[in-house]
């Protein structure tokens, strides 16, 4: 009897396990020729096999080591291609994951399937092994993650793709030039999953800060922006010069970053490079060029040294933009829509001459970054929409002859994914009578200085007087 009882729990646990949502067949398709980002998709069909609830959503489980690279994640509908609501959850301790929910655009009924297409990128996931080599060799990077996809539901059914440019070693099937593990049932048994790849793309992580200044009286519109770049390639076992010359005939390259490319507005001017010792001079704006429908200069940095894998770069630069270009009013609000992050490709190369396909590419990973809109004085009413989840705070600026001082938007995120990730719209009030009040503060205080001066002038001091009387007598 007691038997009995144990076996009909037993049964009970596993239909209660089954009822719900369950994923009848999962494919994984991860694209690692993309690095130092890569692309995870997670196709699903999801099916109710409840009796009688119906499910208005869907939870995505993301594992913390996992997360921590994680730049962006949405969630689509495999035959709409609409793309569906999705917010963070708590933490979830027992599964080590985060957790995603996304918003179902119609509650999914008993017995009713739906296609689902998980799209995640992730910045930095593959490291460079081995860490030490010499400039002129091939770079080897490896993708390590586990074999099966975890999951707050049961999968019956999955299996994993990996696409990379020459791969060299794995711990699953190749075919052609994907790895594939599995198929797996649902009793399967997680394990580790790897494959090396060997890619000479340019690697690099970066520390980005973007300041934007609105001046309405000059009608300009001052950006600058801050870079820590750490080129990611493997190192070399000692930096030689002669080395690095002689790899230069062996090779048309080698793993060192010589050039930095920053697309910017045609219509950008006064622009400089600075880095922690001064202002440099190797640097270089080319001709209007365009990619995407969009047209851009390219502005060409040299740093004042190769970065070998390792090398760390701080520097800054800037120009201005005509401010009417971005900002609309309508009365005395003010709507300002300003790109939220700018682009940055490193290369190799030492030409002088640059493509258009170098300053677009997607080599630098952006682990941390930081927006600053510093509106004029005087503007009150503040609003932000920014095209990512970031955190948004409001910090008192005072720049020369401020007397209320102004207010600082500051936008804060990491990993930033690669691609047009949209604008920034900042909405704010600004009167008529606020643009005035720096030439008016500037004013009254010229005038104070001379009121002042004239009042000391027209005093009598008590010296001076006596010094007088003996003259005259």
């Amino acid at each position: 009897m007691r038997f009995l009882v144990a076996g009909s729990l037993y049964t009970l646990s596993l239909l209660a396990a089954a009822s719900g949502l369950v994923h009848t067949n999962l494919i994984r398709t991860v694209d690692l020729t993309s690095a130092p980002f890569i692309r995870e998709q997670i196709g699903a069909v999801v099916q109710n096999e409840h009796a009688s609830k119906q499910y208005k959503s869907y939870t995505i489980a993301v594992p913390a080591s996992k997360h921590a690279h994680l730049a962006s994640l949405t969630v689509h509908e495999r035959k709409s291609g609409v793309e569906l609501p999705t917010v963070p959850l708590d933490f979830d301790t027992k599964r080590n994951a985060y957790l995603y929910r996304a918003t179902l655009r119609a509650p999914l009924a008993p017995n009713d399937k739906l296609s689902l297409n998980v799209d995640m990128t992730l910045s930095r996931f593959v490291s460079a092994k081995p860490a030490v080599m010499e400039p002129a060799d091939d770079q080897q990077w490896v993708w390590e993650d586990r074999a099966l996809v975890p999951s707050v539901y049961e999968t019956r059914k999955q299996k994993t793709v990996v696409n990379a440019p020459r791969v060299t070693r794995h711990t699953g099937v190749l075919q052609r030039k994907s790895v594939v593990f599995g198929p797996f049932n649902a009793t399967a048994e997680d394990g580790p999953a790897e494959v090396a790849f060997r890619s000479n793309k340019e690697q690099a992580a970066a520390v980005h800060r973007r300041e934007y200044f609105v001046s309405h009286l000059g009608d300009d519109l001052n950006v600058l922006e801050h870079y820590q770049l750490k080129s990611l390639a493997p190192r070399p076992p000692q930096y030689d010069k002669v080395r690095e010359t002689i790899a230069k005939f062996m090779r048309t390259r080698d793993n060192f970053i010589k050039t930095l490319l920053v697309p910017v507005p045609v219509t950008a001017r006064d622009m400089y490079y600075v880095d922690e010792i001064g202002n440099v001079s190797t640097s270089a704006v080319t001709s209007p060029r365009e990619a995407h429908g969009q047209e851009f200069r390219i502005l060409q940095l040299k740093p004042r040294y190769p970065l070998s894998g390792g090398d760390q770069y701080t520097w800054w630069h800037g120009y201005s933009l005509p401010l009417h270009a971005y900002l609309r009013r309508q009365g005395a609000r003010h709507f300002l829509k300003v790109p939220f992050i700018g682009h940055i490709a490193a290369s190799a190369s030492g030409k002088s001459e640059l493509t258009v396909d170098m300053a677009v590419a997607e080599n630098v990973a952006v682990e941390s970054y930081e927006l600053h809109v510093t509106l004029p004085e005087g503007a009150t009413d503040i609003d932000v929409r920014a095209p990512v989840r970031a955190e948004i705070a409001y910090e008192p600026t005072w720049y020369y002859l401020d007397s209320t001082g102004r207010t600082t938007v500051v936008v804060s995120t990491g990993n930033v994914a690669p691609g047009d990730l949209g604008d920034v719209l900042v909405m704010y009030s600004y009167s008529a009578v606020a643009v005035w009040q720096k030439p008016a503060v500037v004013a009254l205080m010229v005038f104070g200085v001379f009121a002042v001066a004239m009042a000391v002038g027209r005093v009598r001091f008590g010296l001076a007087q006596a010094a007088n009387k003996k003259k005259s007598a």
